[in-house]
């Protein structure tokens, strides 16, 4: 049997310091990556700021080069 220590995992809203409830997860090449973690009183706040975070970052890779524009 092997025994291993567990870390908790906290609310990414700010200040917050509950034990977190809800894991982000997305799929980045190929892999489930986990983003963050939230409580249940800021699931929407933490879902719109890694959408923020992540969304913005995928566009600007994908507007760098646009053939159709040109």
């Amino acid at each position: 049997m092997e025994v291993n220590k567990i870390y908790p995992n906290f609310c990414k809203d700010g200040s917050c310091l509950k034990r977190a409830e809800f894991e982000f997860t997305d799929i980045e090449n190929g892999k489930t990556i986990t983003r963050g973690y939230s409580c249940d009183d800021h699931v929407e706040e933490v879902r719109k700021l890694f959408e923020e975070i992540f969304t913005e970052g995928k566009e600007n890779n994908l507007n760098e080069y646009n053939p159709k524009s040109e």
